[in-house]
């Protein structure tokens, strides 16, 4: 595997007018679906999305053994806690609620539950796939010709029509949720807003997993766009494939919003965001691993961390985190409610007359997520319910697009970080 190379961001940006561009769709998605008609209606869907988000993430965990040899520190049980912040009432048990060097751009769709997707072709003739472009996971796979009915009201991925494909005859197996998506892995070309990599692993799906059906996930498949340790295949990710090739510089830029969204490949869109990337270094390079510091409501630390992982993941819809941080986060805002007997656990609400305003510390910088991001929605009354949600089954808080939406962010593979400027 080649070294990725460093380049100067002030370069990328730069040279943006040459890059490659993807814009990302966005469709009906469950979060204004959720504001409009009411929250119990599509609560379902995000509590699908949580247990795929879960075994995702487990899923990784358990490729980075396989691939370096290590034993990720989340398996160790060395998840880090929380402290309330002294300044912080003692957090108390909430009441419940009573009811070439090229860059390439491609717009990206946001699907119901919050999914932004793009646009791929694969092979030879090439054959046109819509993804979801995730940071939380590193392989790419499709529907194939011959999956069973799971795959149906997808594009087919017919591998034999392609003269570029190579069925390398390893079988994968991906859990996802209560299912899983299971085929072969073929290497073929992948071209991404008109930049190509060759041999690449793609999986060719016999079966999808609930979670991936259309009903659920509109998108005909996914690509990772993690780091190699992370690749159940075992595989290079397709962006890792690009850098190596010499075709994209080592880091791409996302904005995700209501309109304009886009995957930009080689540096970033200077159309898209404005003022200075605030970077964050990252502590892993499997998962985009930064060090969670501190909580905040409106501009007060509520509490501190220790030895706390966040990771960026733009395939989760919702900002998650352990049960404790979450606890004291809610338990600083008053007026918050434990949800979990209507909407089951790990949802609270906050009065909807006084959003706050919630932070994450990154690197020793806040990033605040806007209140009208961070509201979901009216369950009932004066109760709306809050954006980060609790679960025990995952160990790292995952930043998901509760907290991009809020910034135009570049994923740094060169420098080892990940950086957050304020979107136009």
């Amino acid at each position: 595997m080649a070294p990725l190379k460093v380049l100067p961001l002030f370069y990328l940006v730069a040279c943006a007018v040459a890059l490659p561009k993807i814009p990302l769709s966005k469709r009906n998605d469950i979060l204004a679906a959720m504001k409009r008609d009411g929250v119990l209606g599509h609560i379902d869907r995000l509590k699908l999305q949580m247990a795929k988000t879960q075994s995702k993430i487990q899923a990784g965990i358990s490729a980075i053994e396989k691939n370096t040899g290590r034993v990720h520190p989340a398996v160790t049980g060395s998840k880090g806690s929380f402290n309330a912040a002294t300044n912080n009432p003692a957090p108390e048990k909430l009441s419940p609620t009573t009811s070439k060097r090229a860059t390439a751009a491609e717009p990206l769709t946001d699907a119901d539950e919050d999914l932004w997707f793009g646009t791929i072709t694969v092979g030879t003739p090439a054959q046109t796939f819509t993804v979801d472009f995730d940071t939380g996971s590193s392989d790419t796979f499709l529907p194939a010709v011959g999956c069973d009915s799971t795959c149906d009201g997808h594009t087919l991925f017919n591998t034999a029509a392609s003269t570029t494909a190579v069925n390398t005859t390893d079988p994968f197996f991906l859990q996802f949720g209560a299912g899983n998506a299971t085929g072969f892995v073929f290497t073929d070309s992948v071209t991404v807003a008109g930049v190509t990599a060759r041999s690449q692993a793609v999986g060719a799906s016999n079966h999808y997993s609930v979670e991936f059906e259309a009903d659920e996930f509109p998108p005909d498949g996914l690509v990772g766009m993690a780091f190699p340790a992370l690749s159940v295949f075992g595989d290079d990710p397709l962006f890792t494939t690009l850098v190596n090739q010499g075709t994209v510089a080592p880091a791409f830029g996302v904005r995700l919003a209501d309109t304009g969204s886009e995957l930009f490949l080689g540096g970033v869109d200077s159309a898209k965001f404005t003022g200075a990337f605030r970077n964050v270094s990252l502590i892993e390079e499997d998962f985009y691993a930064l060090n969670l510091q501190a909580l905040d409501v409106n501009s007060r630390t509520v509490a501190t961390a220790n030895g706390v992982t966040a990771i960026v993941d733009t395939g989760t819809t919702l900002l998650i985190g352990d049960d404790q941080g979450v606890e004291i986060l809610y338990s600083a805002i008053p007026g918050s409610k434990d949800a979990s007997a209507i909407l089951g656990p790990g949802f609270f609400t906050v009065p909807c007359n006084s959003i706050p305003t919630v932070g994450i510390t990154l690197g020793n910088q806040i990033f605040n997520v806007a209140p009208a991001i961070f509201n979901l929605g009216v369950l009932e009354g004066n109760d709306c319910v809050g954006g980060v949600v609790s679960s025990d089954g995952i160990p790292f808080w995952v930043l998901g697009d509760i907290f991009l939406r809020n910034f135009y962010t570049v994923f740094d593979q060169g420098n080892a970080r990940v950086g957050f400027a304020s979107p136009r």
